[in-house]
């Protein structure tokens, strides 16, 4: 279980309780200092009314028998996914007391992004991690479980990625370590799909596979693409869908450039007719979206087409509808980073975030990510507004889960 934290108003004991001395200790606390709480207090509760006021006026428009209809389908819904709905209420609350009582934007990890190398057999286009802006050392496998036994202390959520994972040779390692012996609840991987043949051992360790697709017409003529080796990459995740308990398991990922727009398309419909779960953002350059994009009517009937995939349920598709357009139409949103702290292969970790190449500090020397984000405030200061100009699905999703957590958890529970 994670420790209690520190920055939380009131202690809990281990079997999640009030702890009867914390508790105390906060009710003789000086006049002054409850005076000055208080406010904020007020401002948390008033947003809770907010948001139930809205429920009961989205529920009286319904007749009685919808209203109960919806209310029931509500009520499934946070029963099925009961540990992930107490997880997120409790990392809402918690950041929600850190913007607005401690009045920062630095907020708890919610899942880890762990670059296990820098290293590919391929040569995306969009790669950043080809020549990396902050180049960084493997570690070998005991001190990269150390480094994930960290991580755990703060978040039950991992996700491999690279460069390619596969080419470790240690990584069914590193997946068995963090999901049977460190208990993370969500293990995750991203690859390029090319290697998983000889890498069979992760299928028994993965709660989800992430596979890079970008196209679905073979192209020989690009040694080193996703196109070249794309008949390698179907295979794997035939093998994948066989080894995975569900289809929605694995999620296909992909990047959409101006010369790809039609193979999108297929792919989306590809995602729908294997049951996989279908995920898109454009593709970056020097860390900016394409926004020309958004002249290019082939985009927008795309663009439109997904969302409409996802409002209807007609297959499943990564995000909201809200959170799609906001997305891939390059809408306004304010980031906060550190929701998915980003760790280097040697345990260094960006602060605030990856584009601006800066690092708080190491992982093995800080001993936790609070402590890592505490020295790169002191070193540069609170995250900067930057008004969300790198539009990836991560930084967007970190905005609606700060600033729209009960819309966003609505359409994701419906």
């Amino acid at each position: 279980m994670t420790a209690p934290r520190a920055d939380l108003p009131i202690s809990l004991g281990q079997q999640g309780r009030l702890c009867p001395t914390h508790f105390r200790n906060c009710c003789q606390a000086g006049e002054g200092r409850q005076e000055a709480v208080r406010p904020h207090f007020h401002l948390i509760g008033f947003k809770i009314l907010a948001v139930a006021s809205r429920l009961r006026v989205r529920f009286s428009s319904m007749g009685k028998a919808r209203a109960e209809e919806k209310g029931l389908t509500l009520l499934r819904g946070l029963v099925r996914h009961s540990p992930f709905v107490l997880k997120n209420f409790k990392h809402y609350f918690q950041n929600l007391y850190r913007r607005e009582i401690r009045r920062t934007n630095v907020v708890a990890p919610y899942a880890a992004v762990l670059y296990v190398t820098h290293k590919c057999n391929l040569a995306c286009s969009y790669c950043t991690q080809k020549e990396p802006d902050v180049f960084s050392q493997e570690l070998p496998t005991a001190e990269t479980i150390r480094l994930l036994r960290i991580i755990r202390k703060e978040t039950d959520s991992i996700l491999f990625t690279g460069g390619e994972p596969t080419l470790r040779n240690d990584i069914e390692a590193l997946a068995r370590a963090a999901r049977h012996d460190l208990k993370f609840r969500s293990v995750l991987l991203i690859t390029n799909g090319t290697l998983l043949h000889e890498r069979q051992g992760l299928f028994d360790s993965l709660h989800s596979l992430i596979v890079s697709l970008d196209s679905l017409e073979a192209d020989s003529t690009r040694p080193m693409s996703k196109p070249a080796v794309l008949s390698k990459v179907l295979e794997n995740l035939q093998l994948a869908k066989s080894r995975f308990p569900r289809a929605t398991d694995i999620t296909i990922s992909t990047v959409i450039e101006e010369w790809n727009i039609a193979d999108v398309e297929r792919i989306m419909d590809f995602c729908g007719e294997q049951g996989f779960v279908f995920a898109t953002q454009t593709a970056l350059n020097e860390k900016l979206p394409n926004l020309r994009l958004r002249q290019n009517p082939r985009y927008q009937a795309l663009v439109e087409k997904i969302v409409q995939r996802r409002r209807e349920r007609s297959q499943p598709i990564n995000g909201t509808p809200k959170l799609i357009r906001t997305l891939l139409e390059f809408g306004d949103f304010q980031c906060f980073p550190t929701m998915f702290p980003r760790v280097y292969p040697n345990g260094d970790v960006f602060y605030p975030c990856e584009p601006l190449k800066k690092i708080g500090g190491n992982l093995l020397h800080e001993g936790s990510f609070n402590k890592v984000f505490a020295r790169g405030r002191k070193l540069y200061g609170d995250i900067p507004d930057c008004h969300g100009i790198c539009h990836l699905f991560g930084n967007v999703l970190s905005s609606y889960y700060a600033k729209d957590f009960w819309g966003l958890a609505g359409d994701t529970i419906r």
